[in-house]
């Protein structure tokens, strides 16, 4: 991380600065105008004069004091000499700020903003969490609202429909490890699907989303602790009915769930006397009933997109009539491996026989797909 790096730069610079100046400004490049990172290096000129030399997208400071009153900030491109970004912000006695560079000029125009980061101190065991969406991955607003979901598809805090430049304001969850995605408004498909990351009690954490899928890959900035690792999001890439290559009229059909990071499906295959047999199965071990419908009542579905252990189970009896009752029986488990947009192994494990492997095609691939 260049904090320490930008802060040394800024104590070297000839910007004046009182002892007594109480405002307090952290500044944000999350603006992804270039795709080489390199090219997205900028200049922070503050009343004129250069205060934050050679800022890189995803780059942000700890608090700078400022003196209060007006302040010109322009964003200038390194090596050029108009800016390409300006603003007027009033500072305040006291008071704690962010300003925030964001857009790619192209999508959505460039601009910066500032945040207010005062907040009132968390309840014991808490933390202050704020969400703010600075991804500008469409031109139409409507067309990038989110929702932000734990990674078993509940909302957080109710946030849906939030679009790009939106902020959720501070709010408070308690303190523990927190399992995060950005996801679609109704959460079927998933945007970033963010690692499981410790949350400290007491803090004030603000985490952005960044990137544009177009010059810079999507992302998570959490300030003022740094990026956050993430995960392939699980989508529908492996969709689709799969022949087991090792069998004749065998095979399985994969229905990935998004919305709560889970791979269900059917394997058919036949009995020794020719019958066909279809068995199901499920990554969500852990499975409760509402209104009739299956659902991981505790934890997320684990699948991540590549692989998935799954419950494998018999149906028995049904019919044509409300009255004829299903028996599902667990009879073993199935490991599945994505391997690409056409290939994957799948290994059966049949309670009380020596595990089967087998390798599979895509038969169909319903979803744009590269490896």
């Amino acid at each position: 991380m260049k904090s320490i790096t930008l802060i040394l730069a800024f104590v070297a610079t000839a910007f004046s600065q009182s002892l007594f100046a109480q405002a307090r400004v952290a500044v944000a490049h999350f603006a992804p105008f270039a795709g080489v990172e390199e090219s997205t290096a900028v200049d922070v000129v503050v009343n004129g004069q250069t205060a934050l030399p050679g800022v890189s997208f995803k780059d942000f400071t700890q608090y700078l004091d400022l003196e209060p009153g007006n302040a010109t900030v322009d964003i200038i491109p390194v090596g050029a000499t108009d800016p390409a970004i300006s603003g007027e912000f009033m500072l305040e006695d006291g008071k704690h700020y962010t300003l925030v560079a964001t857009g790619n000029g192209t999508t959505q125009p460039l601009e910066l903003w500032a945040l207010s980061d005062d907040v009132d101190a968390p309840e014991a065991g808490n933390l202050n969490l704020r969400i703010v969406h600075a991804a500008p991955f469409a031109a139409d607003l409507a067309s990038t609202e989110v929702s932000i979901r734990t990674d078993g598809g509940n909302l957080v805090n109710g946030l849906t429909g939030v679009p790009y430049g939106g902020s959720s304001g501070f709010f408070q969850v308690p303190a523990g490890n927190y399992d995060l995605k950005v996801s679609s408004n109704d959460g079927s498909v998933n945007y970033i699907d963010i690692d499981p990351v410790d949350l400290p009690e007491g803090a004030d954490i603000t985490v952005f989303a960044v990137g544009d899928g177009i010059n810079q890959p999507l992302a998570v900035i959490a300030w003022p602790v740094g990026e956050l690792a993430t995960s392939q999001p699980v989508d529908n890439r492996s969709n689709g009915m799969w022949e087991v290559i090792e069998g004749s009229g065998t095979g399985f059909i994969l229905q990935p769930m998004p919305s709560q990071d889970r791979l269900v499906g059917s394997w058919y295959t036949y009995d020794e006397s020719g019958n066909t047999v279809f068995l199901i199965f499920d990554s969500c071990f852990d499975q409760s009933s509402e209104m009739g419908e299956m659902y991981c009542s505790t934890t997320p579905g684990a699948f991540d997109g590549m692989s998935a252990t799954t419950a494998l189970y018999l149906p028995s009896g049904g019919g044509p009539n409300e009255d004829d009752v299903v028996t599902i029986t667990k009879i073993g488990e199935i490991d599945f491996e994505i391997l690409g947009c056409e290939d994957a192994m799948a290994t059966v494990r049949l309670d009380g026989e020596d595990p089967q492997m087998y390798t599979a095609k895509n038969l169909t691939r319903p979803f744009p797909c590269t490896d």
